[in-house]
Parts: structure tokens; C-alpha cells; sequence
């Protein structure tokens, strides 16, 4: 019979979100050689540089290794950055490049990564038509070049993108929905050129 150290804690599946990172040039160069769309989802801006994401929710891998490969193969250099989501605000940042050591930093999430509850911001569910159609309804005059898509996932597992002013940083509305690649599906329909932004690095 087993003693209570030896019996085994029960398996805890957390959310992980990858970026592989590169400049802009090496990354939409790749990008174009294998084929993908110019308006994939999954491309997202990074401090500067361009990011393709890859997350708990998608299918595979796939694509993600198919771009390292192209990468590596034109001598670009390259990251990846993962978050590792825990219980309520804790979070797990790892980061892996060429030229460096592997990083982790155990954390939380600062203050302004975690959604309003004050009620004063409209949250639109993407589950329903009703929510996705106001959502359309209040982004379709905006200009998306003034604007940012931060995305965010709670301890319960529901995925929220916050649409920022790029200038204020005020928070415009928000959405939810069951995943990510869902949500920027969505967003991507409504404004086609936007960025997306998450929280992939520890506070400062």
C-alpha cells in the first residue's frame, strides 16, 4: 500500500502561450517563403520585432516548427518566449535564444494585465452572435492603426482581449471567448490590420 509520499499528486494541465520571435525582415520573409496568409492571426507585434503564437488551445505545433526550421535555414536569428499561466495572477515566463542562457522567472502578473471587474467597461461575448455583432458595431469606425489588442486568460480558462487606444492606453471594450485563436479570429474579421499584444515577460 502506498504511503502518502508516495502516492502521486494528480496531473495539473496549465495554459502555455509560445512566441517565436525575430525582426520583422527574417519573420514576414519566412513567413511568405512557406506560404502563410499576409493577414494570419497568429502574428502578432513584439517590442518592435514580429512574433508568431502558439498556444495551449491550438491543435499543434506545426506551423511554429515548420518557421524555426525556415529560420534557421536562412542563419536569422530567432527566440522563443513562453508564458506558463498558474492559479489567479501567477505566471511562469521562460525564454530560450542562441546567445544566452535559459531564462524563468516564477511572477505575477502586474495590475494592469488582469480584467477590469468595475463593471464600466462593455464586455462582449464572441460565444454569442449578439455579442460578436456589437463588438463589430463598436470597432467598425475606428482606425486600427491607433489601437492594440491585448490578449489574457484567467485561473478559470476564459480568454478575454482587452482593445486599447495606443496613445491613452485607455481600454475601449472588451471580449471573451473560449480561446485565442477564436478571439483573433474574430478581431482580425473586424479590423484587419490591428495588432495583438500579451503579456509575455515578467514586471518590471
Amino acid at each position: 500500500m502506498a504511503t502518502e509520499d508516495e502516492t502521486e499528486k494528480p496531473e495539473t494541465k496549465r495554459h502555455a502561450t509560445t512566441f517565436l520571435v525575430a525582426s520583422n525582415r527574417a519573420l514576414t520573409n519566412a513567413l511568405d517563403e512557406l506560404g502563410f496568409d499576409q493577414a494570419d492571426d497568429r502574428v502578432i507585434d513584439y517590442e518592435g520585432r514580429l512574433a508568431f503564437m502558439t498556444c495551449s488551445h491550438d491543435p499543434d505545433c506545426d506551423d511554429l516548427f515548420a518557421l524555426i526550421s525556415e529560420l534557421a535555414s536562412r542563419g536569422e536569428s530567432w527566440e522563443l518566449v513562453t508564458r506558463i499561466d498558474g492559479e489567479g495572477r501567477e505566471v511562469m515566463f521562460n525564454s530560450l535564444a542562441r546567445h544566452r542562457p535559459v531564462e524563468a522567472v516564477e511572477t505575477e502578473l502586474a495590475e494592469d494585465t488582469v480584467p477590469p471587474e468595475d463593471g464600466k467597461i462593455p464586455v462582449h461575448d464572441l460565444e454569442t452572435k449578439a455579442g460578436t455583432e456589437k463588438l463589430r458595431a463598436d470597432l467598425g469606425k475606428l482606425d486600427p492603426a491607433a489601437l492594440f489588442v491585448s490578449v489574457s486568460s484567467n485561473a478559470e480558462g476564459v480568454v478575454m482581449a482587452r482593445i486599447v487606444h495606443r496613445g491613452s492606453r485607455r481600454t475601449i471594450t472588451l471580449a471573451t471567448g473560449r480561446d485565442e485563436a477564436s478571439i483573433r479570429s474574430v478581431i482580425r474579421e473586424i479590423l484587419p490590420t490591428v495588432m495583438f499584444d500579451l503579456a509575455m515577460k515578467p514586471p518590471r
